[in-house]
């Protein structure tokens, strides 16, 4: 049976950890839970979103297509 994972919240750290946990292991199962509407976003460009020195906050949000699923 392989590891299966569950991480709790999905803005920072639990993305990082799963991906550290899937490099140690790829054959692990690892589920990320988020109840928020974005899965990891880039916090530290928040102030420039705000300041209007980007436009539209979709440029905070980078997730590779296929990463994330509704469950």
């Amino acid at each position: 049976m392989s590891l299966r994972v569950l991480i709790i919240g999905g803005v920072a750290a639990g993305p990082k950890v799963a991906a550290k946990i899937m490099r140690l292991n790829p054959a692990a199962e690892v589920t990320v839970l988020e109840k928020g509407k974005f899965l990891s976003y880039a916090g530290c460009g928040l102030p420039y979103y705000v300041s209007g020195q980007v436009p539209d906050q979709k440029h905070l949000m980078s997730t590779p297509v296929g990463v994330v699923r509704d469950v």
